[in-house]
């Protein structure tokens, strides 16, 4: 018995004693997760938001507080508005985050409810960094992913969306997983994967209703990549994941509100956007808000007919003024690096949605650098996921990427080209872009792997060229056919 002790704590001081060896691509990556998640975390702790619960916010903390206090859905003002009680419900806006706010409400609320809330996001968004690096890895070797994830961990846009209550980090932390789960489909026979894809799709959808179409491409794209023959089942399992999780947010519309969704934000987006520069009559001061200064706002957005006509009668008077905005203007305005929703005369948006008090990005070193290298390289960022947006749709065999890589790739391509296509319907707001910015920059990454990729092999084709040249100088006798010419290496041209 003493001996078998003994031997067991043999076993155990020598399974101590050995060295705990972590590759190196690893220790970099919890290097990376450890700084994004300094930066999020300081940033909500010492960030002061001037009227934090105000426009879409006081909507997310009211739908919040009447799921949480009535158990309905609502954005009515049951706060401060007591003939609103009992709450009516409504569908106004996607589901998944009011659910998410109420999940840390008191009753009655209080201050340090907002604290929890903007904490949960931080964490959620450090999350949103680990699972670049895992779709980086479908696509990029080690060090390109790892570029792609330390950009993401580092954007200011990213981490300032935490300290808001607003929608944009648990909807990039749903799509980033969707993604995620849809990249696994193509080497799992599993039944589960496009159903969890589906689901998961529809999470980020029930998240942001920007992306609710997004089913319709998507399925175009996986049922062409596959083929109907091989692919139709998983395609029918993407489908059914998305129809039972939206679905039942539209059974709950219908039984509650009639309809099975609700219309008004669409419209009233498509209206604001026909305002060329977000300008009422070209007037400075009315950016970003010229529906505030157009009386007859109210008027030509009243239903979806209004709102059509209303472009019709644009695209008629200024043609050229109309084609500009929606062709260059939106499209830039869209990934700007200022938010647009901050901006006012004395102060431009920056990184943040809401104006702000206080930020460390105003005092701490290392906030300043990251803010300060991110803006210097912004558009370069930018003009390089255009190319890779692109580059992802040419022939495999060009790319010289692995088909899983370029299933990936151009998936995330066509997600970027259908978000830039429905935010140029609508109002191109800046704030929109923030969940595609961990999209961004992986796209960004892809066009400088490849001409890597194209210099390395270049490297290696040269020297046997110039050795194959220097062989036959020795021996200009010599006819192709020869001793010599079987001798040399076959893959050289």
């Amino acid at each position: 018995m003493k001996s078998t002790v003994r031997n067991l704590h043999t076993r155990l001081k020598q399974q101590l004693s050995r060295k705990i060896h972590f590759p190196r691509h690893v220790v970099i990556l919890i290097v990376i997760l450890i700084v994004a998640f300094d930066l999020r975390v300081e940033s909500v702790t010492h960030s002061i938001v001037d009227i934090p619960i105000r426009g879409d916010a006081s909507e997310y903390f009211l739908y919040g507080y009447n799921l949480k206090h009535f158990g309905t859905y609502s954005k009515s003002d049951t706060l401060f508005n007591k003939t609103q009680i009992p709450p009516i419900p409504d569908a106004t806006r996607a589901p998944i985050y009011g659910m998410f706010v109420s999940l840390f409400l008191n009753d009655p609320p209080q201050d340090k409810d907002i604290a929890k809330i903007t904490l949960a996001q931080a964490f959620i968004s450090t999350a949103v960094v680990l699972i670049v690096f895992l779709i980086g890895r479908r696509i990029f070797p080690i060090p390109f992913a790892l570029t792609a994830t330390a950009l993401t961990a580092i954007s200011p846009h990213l981490v300032t969306a935490n300290i808001y209550i607003l929608s944009e980090t648990l909807f990039g932390f749903t799509l980033v997983l969707a993604v995620y789960v849809v990249s696994k489909i193509m080497h799992h026979k599993s039944v589960a994967i496009p159903m969890l894809a589906g689901l998961a799709l529809a999470a980020a959808a029930l998240t942001h209703p920007m992306l609710l179409y997004f089913i319709v491409p998507a399925t175009i794209f996986l049922a062409g990549y596959w083929g109907w023959k091989n692919g139709h089942k998983k395609v029918v399992l993407f489908l059914m994941g998305f129809c039972v999780l939206y679905g039942a947010w539209t059974t709950r519309n219908l039984i509650s509100v009639g309809a099975p969704g609700d219309n008004h934000l669409m419209r009233i987006v498509m209206r604001t956007g026909i305002y060329p520069n977000l300008l009422y009559k070209d007037i400075p001061d009315t950016f970003p808000y010229p529906y505030h200064y157009d009386p007859d706002f109210k008027e030509t957005s009243k239903d979806l007919a209004s709102v059509l006509t209303e472009l019709t009668r644009a695209f008629r008077e200024t043609p050229a003024k109309e084609l500009r905005w929606y062709l260059m203007g939106k499209p830039i305005m869209l990934y700007s690096w200022d938010l647009t929703e901050a901006y006012s005369v004395h102060q431009r948006g920056d990184v943040f949605t809401y104006p702000v008090l206080s930020t460390p990005y105003h005092y701490l070193p290392h906030f300043r650098m990251t803010h300060g290298f991110m803006y210097a390289t912004h558009w370069v960022w930018v003009i390089l996921m255009l190319g890779g947006i692109v580059i992802a749709w040419l022939p495999r065999e060009r790319l010289g990427l692995s088909e899983k890589s370029v299933f990936v790739a151009r998936f995330i391509s066509l997600l970027l080209l259908y978000h830039t296509a429905v935010m140029v319907a609508g109002v191109p707001i800046s704030r929109y872009s923030i969940p595609m910015r961990p999209f961004m920059y992986i796209m960004s990454i892809l066009p400088i792997a490849l001409a890597f990729n194209w210099y390395l092999k270049r490297q290696v084709v040269q020297p046997a060229r110039v050795r194959l040249g220097q062989r036959r100088k020795k021996h200009p006798g010599k006819r192709r056919g020869g001793s010599d010419s079987r001798r040399a290496p076959a893959h050289v041209e």
